[in-house]
């Protein structure tokens, strides 16, 4: 819940050109005004999960920051919205960079003032960029709903690994590997721009636009967004066949995130555009009156078919696609990649890394866009640089929100290494607590020399309930010996499973390994200080051909 600050209340009296009372002069009084109580559809667990995924992704990525907006496609309910570099709202000129502390003193007023509107700026909704290829779902649907095209026929698009338009080669990011013939599905799953630009001539840029239209994309979308943003598109009547080609892959015009996601919610709703809400209920604080801010369908866009159809082909984008680092065992995951290239002559801007995907793929729950600006690490595509960060918040939001997962074994069986139930070993006795870990397969770490057949464990990390590597160490303390030490996480990216087991041993860590192959991320950032015993969970993939 928020608060709307109230007026205060004051006299209003005549005064002479010195400011002082005139005697037996009128005098009228108004009233204060209370505020008003406002609830938010923002759920605090789901926004904390995505503040701190955000935060790692563009401090491991070196990027200049990021954005995640979470969303209910079927009510179009905003669960977060997170953005990084964040401040604090209780000490709003506290400059939030070390990079902005240091040059602030040579700044000039105009240039302060600048740089703070900047920091307050909230991208999700003030900001506009290019989607890049998540915006290709949106052409998929004019396509599909157009009758153009379908999902599965291999003749459809022929990719040589470059497609000229007036006399300007675009090249697919894959370009030295060309697609050859592919059906809609496969170009999506493939990320292929040939494909797109050859959908794109198709539909033409009146029929885009009708779905541009359609999708909520040339409207600002809820007005309890303070100082939201519109889109930016060429003017209809002036697109030649360049500006064509580059819409329908994703480029050279701009939306904001909330327009992008608002509009995808769409696809996962049956085809029905929601008004995006963050405003649930407004209560009046003299009155107790509550007045309820329903969710508002707009239109529905496209048909249920060409919507089912549509999260069918994005499902594959994710178990066969450029979308594998969104996979989740056990989860129905659809996605989309997105990496948009700045404008030549504006290089210095840098790649845009973005995933949209939602959860489940039938009835689903949730819509999750990671936007990652100018990241500067060892990859700027979005599968490698939003996927995981996609993975890593879907982990953690779906079990939080009761989505049940399909596969209930624990996704490191994947593993050579067998693992085990950690039990709770707390009010036990050192000698049993020890007998009952040993039993389980498990180290036992303990300090102290007290009578181990009397005193009692008070705690223990890892808490129970996990389950571990045979042979992880589980730190035990008791009530005269509870002094916890701290160890620095090592920084696991590219490890195989061998290399993170040996370089976690060393850190007197624990860790769970999701997947096969090399680690792609990992649930807390390297560098940071943690107790010993901490379970890092590290997000493992075979390398595959990445994609936009």
């Amino acid at each position: 819940m928020i608060y709307f600050l109230g007026t205060p209340g004051k006299i209003l009296t005549a005064t002479d050109s010195i400011n002082g009372e005139i005697p037996n002069g009128q005098k009228s009084y108004v009233d204060a005004q209370n505020g008003n109580d406002v609830t938010l559809t923002i759920d605090v667990n789901v926004q904390s999960i995505a503040e701190k995924y955000l935060a790692q992704a563009v401090t491991e990525n070196k990027a200049d920051g990021g954005n995640v907006i979470i969303m209910n496609p079927s009510n179009g309910d905003v669960l977060a919205m997170a953005t990084y570099p964040d401040y604090n709202l209780n000490e709003p000129y506290t400059i939030n960079t070390s990079e902005l502390q240091e040059k602030w003193d040579t700044l000039s007023s105009e240039e302060k003032n600048t740089e703070l509107f900047n920091m307050w700026n909230n991208p999700a909704v003030q900001s506009t960029y290019e989607p890049g290829s998540t915006f290709k779902i949106i052409t998929s649907a004019a396509g599909l709903e157009e009758g153009i095209i379908t999902a599965d026929n291999h003749s459809d698009f022929y990719c040589s690994g470059a497609e000229n338009v007036s006399g300007v080669t675009m090249r697919c990011w894959n370009h030295t590997d060309p697609h050859g013939n592919q059906s809609l599905k496969e170009a999506l799953g493939n990320s292929c721009n040939p494909a797109f630009i050859q959908l794109g001539q198709k539909l033409g840029a009146h029929t885009l636009y009708k779905y541009y239209k359609g999708f909520g994309l040339f409207n600002k979308t809820n007005s309890y967004f303070y100082g939201e943003s519109n889109s930016v598109f060429f003017d209809e009547n002036n697109i030649n066949e360049f500006n064509l080609a580059t819409m329908s892959f994703g480029q050279r015009f701009t939306i904001t995130p909330i327009q992008l996601v608002t509009a995808i919610s769409s696809v996962c709703n049956e085809g029905v555009l929601m008004e995006p809400r963050i405003v649930k209920e407004i209560k009046n604080t003299d009155t107790g009156a509550i007045t309820t801010i329903e969710p508002k369908s707009v239109r529905q866009v496209v048909s249920k078919e060409t919507a089912e159809d549509l999260m069918e082909m994005l499902e594959y984008v994710v178990t066969d696609g450029t979308g594998k680092y969104a996979k989740i065992a056990g989860y129905s995951i659809g996605g989309k990649t997105g990496t948009s290239e700045p404008l030549s002559g504006s290089e210095d801007e840098g790649y845009v890394a973005s995933f949209i995907a939602m959860s489940p793929t039938v009835n689903t729950q949730v819509v999750v866009l990671v936007t990652i600006y100018d990241p500067k690490g060892d990859s700027h595509q979005g599968s490698q640089v939003a996927g995981p960060v996609v993975k890593q918040i879907l982990s953690e939001v779906l079990p939080y929100l009761g989505v049940v997962s399909e596969n209930t074994a624990n996704s490191s069986s994947s593993n050579s290494s067998k693992s085990n139930l950690l039990p709770d070993v707390r009010n036990k006795t050192i000698e049993e607590a020890k007998a009952l870990l040993k039993d389980s397969g498990f180290k036992v770490r303990i300090t102290g020399d007290e009578d181990e057949k009397t005193t009692l464990i008070v705690d223990q990390v890892p808490k129970p309930g996990v389950t571990l590597l045979e042979d992880s160490v589980i730190y035990l303390y008791t009530s005269n010996n509870n002094v916890r030490e701290v160890t620095t996480v090592p920084n696991l990216k590219g490890m195989s499973s061998a290399q993170v087991i040996n370089s976690i041993q060393a850190s007197n860590l624990n860790v769970i390994l999701d997947g096969s192959g090399t680690v792609v991320s990992q649930d807390i950032a390297g560098e940071k200080e943690v107790e010993k015993g901490t379970v890092i969970t590290v997000t493992m993939q075979t390398e595959t051909a990445s994609g936009y």
